[in-house]
């Protein structure tokens, strides 16, 4: 484990942490989310992307997850939907 930004109520935010706790270990990494993704763009998924991850796991669901492949896709990042969510509320 390089990072975890958990408990905290704003996604970006939790990213930011993890990759800050990772430093530069998380050049070739893998990020995983027990949530989706809601947005991409300027967003979580992004920032991980700039910032070096290799791979993203999430359960995929959101309106959006098509924003999600398509920024992975951009920056070359691998994009795995497991289609089971473990977060629940």
């Amino acid at each position: 484990l390089l990072g975890m930004g958990s408990g905290q109520p704003n996604r970006v935010k939790s990213v930011e942490i993890s990759l800050e706790k990772a430093g530069e270990e998380v050049k070739g990494s893998v990020m995983a989310s027990d949530a989706f993704f809601p947005f991409a763009w300027g967003d979580s998924v992004e920032k991980a992307c700039l910032a070096g991850v290799a791979a993203i796991v999430h359960p995929g669901g959101s309106m959006r997850d098509g924003d999600a492949v398509d920024c992975c896709n951009k920056y070359g990042v691998v994009l795995l939907t497991t289609g089971v969510r473990h977060f629940r509320h």
